[in-house]
């Protein structure tokens, strides 16, 4: 898990980018969410419809990382070759080349939601939500060249649970010339827009424990996720949290809605318990790049987020689920 944010943090230091990051959950996360929604499905036509799109041997939980595995831009090409034939088809499409781009979208924190029609120029036609949507179109049979059904279905898992992780949706704008000297964020969508507030980049720019510790991005992606399922299998860790099943998570609606329903709600999410207690103490150069040192109540905000690590990730496989079923109904 470390290992993987490292990667992350030097990526985004070589590219310079301005979106968050698109890990999210970790492998741990994802294939919970996927294991989840597996068993929601047992023994129903829905899964059967999707056994015949997968592999012999593949499940939901199994294909959940994928995504993250065909990021790498340099695999890109019309010649490009690959031992399975549907990941060799992604890799030929070149409109796929930056799908790293597909796994977030940057709200700030005083957006209502998605919608908010102050907060337009923060999404884009490939973000996370329109990706989902673009999954379930092929998926309902719809021609999208660049996608296979089971890459589409592959990229769908995968999205779903990046869509509840809450650092791929709400993120924080700093503003250096807070009240009183002070470093803040700043909340409204339009004043960002007003004064080019820059991106904490999901969390990625806030350090939470000195000048060159983990970030908050990746606290949520792994450290958070290790800690709530601890020495349990994620088989075992997916049953407990499907308990927590909720009929108020049900979404409403046509299902090209439902993405954007989630991203409000994880919105809140974000706002509520994620940026909770953390509060800005300096910021500092590292590589020439800007990074903020942050606090929060170590104990405290552990302990009060790992129910909602629990909470989102149960979503997550119990919308997955409804999703797959309205898809193949």
């Amino acid at each position: 898990m470390r290992r993987l944010a490292l990667n992350l943090i030097v990526f985004l230091i070589i590219f310079q980018l301005t979106t968050p990051a698109a890990f999210g959950w970790g492998n741990t996360g994802h294939k919970t969410v996927g294991q989840i929604a597996q068993l929601r499905l047992a023994n129903t036509n829905t899964l059967a419809r999707i056994n015949a799109i997968l592999r012999p041997g593949e499940t939901l939980s199994s294909i959940a990382t994928w995504a993250d595995k065909v990021k790498n831009e340099d695999n890109f090409s019309t010649a490009a070759t690959n031992s399975d034939p549907d990941t060799q088809h992604f890799y030929r499409h070149l409109v796929n080349k930056h799908n790293r781009a597909w796994h977030f979208v940057d709200l700030p924190l005083g957006c209502s939601g998605y919608n908010d029609q102050r907060c337009k120029k923060f999404t884009s036609t490939t973000d996370v939500v329109q990706m989902i949507n673009l999954c379930i179109q092929r998926l309902r049979g719809k021609p999208v060249s660049q996608l296979t059904p089971r890459n589409a279905l592959r990229l769908l898992v995968h999205l779903v649970g990046d869509l509840h992780q809450p650092l791929h949706v709400g993120v924080g704008f700093v503003n250096v010339d807070g009240p009183d000297g002070e470093i803040v964020f700043e909340t409204d969508p339009v004043k960002i827009l007003e004064n080019e507030f820059p991106s904490d980049i999901g969390g990625n720019k806030l350090l939470i424990k000195n000048e060159d510790s983990d970030n908050l991005h990746s606290f949520w992606d792994a450290d958070l996720v290790d800690t709530a399922i601890g020495d349990q299998t994620i088989v075992q860790f997916s049953k407990s949290l499907n308990t927590l099943a909720n009929a108020d998570w049900d979404p409403t609606g046509n299902p090209n809605t439902w993405a954007a329903q989630w991203a409000a709600d994880t919105l809140r999410v974000s706002k509520v318990n994620a940026y909770n207690t953390i509060r800005i103490k300096k910021e500092v150069i590292i590589d020439d790049k800007t990074k903020y040192v942050v606090t929060k109540k170590e104990s405290q905000y552990t302990d009060q987020n790992l129910p909602v690590v629990k909470t989102q990730l149960a979503k997550g496989g119990y919308r997955l689920a409804k999703l797959l079923q309205a898809i193949f109904q």
